[in-house]
């Protein structure tokens, strides 16, 4: 409230700071500003429970048999909360501001066998819990196992549960900057044995001041994990990036050196000049045939425009065409595409659901498997149905306008070559030039690039670290995108100096198959972790798959962009007969 009386009139002002001055003993407080008078209770919500090494794998904190207000009220959450799986509740804890307690009471429960059991298995799968107080959250664990106090002729570990809850709260006048829960090891029941329990459930509240200001209190929750935090640079990474893509240029421009004295030397000796260009004119002329499958072919593309379009790079190829606005080789390329775009009415349904129908498909089994686990990764049925408001009408909306403006805009698109009106038979290759074997090469060289980077960007998605910066992230993706078209650019050259014409379809697989290695790099990291259980195994293994899918749409059409701009504009001089 204070913080806003500069910018409201002299008067105004004037009473407000009155009103909110630390000698008034009627000023307003409230968990909407997080501004309390001393004695003030603060809600203490209650969110999830669930085991450390699988991340997505949680469970609302009552799940267990903890001590159970009554009612229970459940916090209205967010949007982003609910697909963040936060399940907000109230709970018996009592802490007020600046209100120091030590060893209060918070329930005496009676646990069951089969709460024990419960409470056993999730203490050996290192369960931890989350809270939230005014609005920062806070983890602790429930209980330990300790291996090394095995009696003589017991081989089993005894596992142990904390009943003590220590909130460390550190304040700054009216404000709560920062909160901690420690489960004190010294306050434990042993729970190894299958008989019932009876607990007293203890907490304790202390204040500390502090002189970090309220707007700089969540700086520490984005930094902070339950594991220790890696944000470096990744240099090594980054030069290794760097030096493939560097090899990569070098070799295209041996490669286009040593085609060009190729050709000035046939040109010069005149023999063989008129069989070459023949050759060349009906690899020409088969150039812009439409592929097979093609209504799939431009939904492909559109796909990975959009997806091409959602992280920025799509800005950045239209800022190099910016750059170059009278090439025509810039210009022949912009055409064809816009042909290939739209040229079929079913490249508008099938671009909607090329991508998308795999992403609900996969949530939906997803969604299905956490409700039958009882997880928080569920998302409720009014959820869905406001995703669903949301999403699709906006989607259909863009399809069906892009669908109006192919129908009614478009114009008439000339290639580079004439078509032949037969299809010129592909002469046999050898076993090197299949398409097997340049999406291994392709795949390799791309994921080489980038493979340093992947360990860090899967420990931060899938781990309670943070390991990659943005700047590092986003410089790894350009330098990936770079090398994907230039090796489509060279294994292109490769295909068609072989008479090879069938090359729409190869560059979208060749520059895609760098996402299949990314996936099996998935099931190694996933072999490698600590992660375990079906639920887990599912989630990880689902997201990842859409993950890559989406790479694949995207490294796919930047292939075949940086394959076509390249076509036009060496074949754009050739005069088929």
């Amino acid at each position: 409230m204070a913080s806003n009386a500069g910018r409201l009139n002299l008067v105004f002002a004037a009473v407000l700071a009155i009103v909110v001055s630390p000698g008034n003993r009627f000023a307003a407080a409230s968990s909407e500003d997080h501004r309390y008078n001393v004695g003030d209770p603060v809600p203490l919500y209650a969110n999830r429970v669930g085991p450390l090494h699988n991340p997505s794998e949680t469970y609302e904190y009552y799940d267990l048999p903890f001590c159970r207000p009554d009612p229970l009220i459940w916090k209205r959450g967010s949007l982003g909360e609910v697909l963040n799986g936060d399940r907000l509740t109230n709970s018996l804890y009592n802490l007020k501001f600046r209100e120091v307690k030590d060893g209060e009471i918070l329930c005496e429960k009676n646990l069951t066998i089969s709460d024990v059991t419960r409470l056993r298995n999730a203490v050996n799968e290192d369960f931890y819990f989350q809270m939230y107080y005014d609005d920062l959250p806070m983890w602790g664990f429930l209980g330990k196992v300790e291996n090394s106090s095995w009696s003589p002729g017991e081989n089993r570990p005894r596992y142990f549960l904390f009943k003590h809850v220590q909130f460390d709260a550190f304040y700054n006048g009216d404000q709560i900057i920062e909160i901690n829960a420690f489960s004190d090891p010294n306050h434990v029941v042993d729970i190894t044995d299958d008989v019932e329990v009876n607990i007293k459930f203890t907490y304790s509240a202390f204040w500390n001041p502090t002189s970090v200001g309220f707007k700089e209190r969540m700086s520490k929750y984005l930094r902070a994990s339950l594991l220790p935090i890696h944000r470096q640079i990744h240099w090594f990474s980054l030069i290794n990036s760097t030096v493939i893509l560097i090899l990569l240029l070098g070799l295209m421009t041996l490669l286009f050196m040593r085609r060009l004295r190729n050709d000035l030397k046939q040109y010069s000796a005149g023999d063989d000049e008129e069989e070459n260009d023949v050759a060349r004119k009906y690899v020409c002329g088969e150039l812009f045939r439409p592929p097979s499958h093609f209504p799939l072919f431009c939904a492909v593309l559109g796909s990975g425009m959009q997806l091409l379009t959602m992280v920025c790079f799509l800005s950045l190829l239209a800022f190099l065409g910016v750059l170059y606005p009278y090439s025509r080789g810039s210009l022949c390329t912009a055409l064809v595409l816009s042909y290939i775009l739209t040229s079929v009415a079913w490249t508008v349904p099938l671009t909607g659901i090329v991508y998308l129908g795999p992403v609900l498909v996969i949530g939906f089994v997803l969604n299905t498997i956490s409700i039958a686990y009882g997880a928080t990764a569920a998302l409720p049925v009014g959820t869905i149905f406001i995703i669903t408001f949301i999403f699709v009408p906006i989607t259909v909306l863009l399809l069906s306008l892009g669908g109006v403006i192919q129908r009614f805009c478009r114009t008439e698109v000339r290639t580079p070559s004439v078509m032949r009106k037969s299809l010129r038979e592909i002469p046999p290759l050898a076993w090197y030039r299949n398409l097997p074997c340049q999406m291994i090469l392709g795949g390799l060289l791309s994921f080489s690039s980038v493979v340093l980077e992947l360990y860090e960007l899967y420990s931060t998605l899938w781990g309670f670290k943070i390991s990659v910066l943005p700047g590092t992230l986003f410089v790894t993706l350009v330098i990936l995108i770079i090398v994907t078209a230039v090796l489509s650019v060279v294994l292109t050259h490769i295909q068609l100096s072989s008479e090879d014409h069938d090359w729409w379809w190869r560059c979208v697989f060749r520059g895609g198959s760098a996402a299949i290695l990314m996936f099996a790099y998935c099931v190694y990291f996933y072999t490698r972790s600590n992660m375990s259980g079906f639920l887990q195994l599912s989630i990880f293994m689902g997201y990842s798959a859409l993950m890559c899918y989406a790479i694949f749409l995207i490294l796919g059409t930047v292939s075949f962009i940086a394959s076509l701009m390249f076509v036009c504009r060496n074949y754009e001089a050739v005069k088929s007969e």
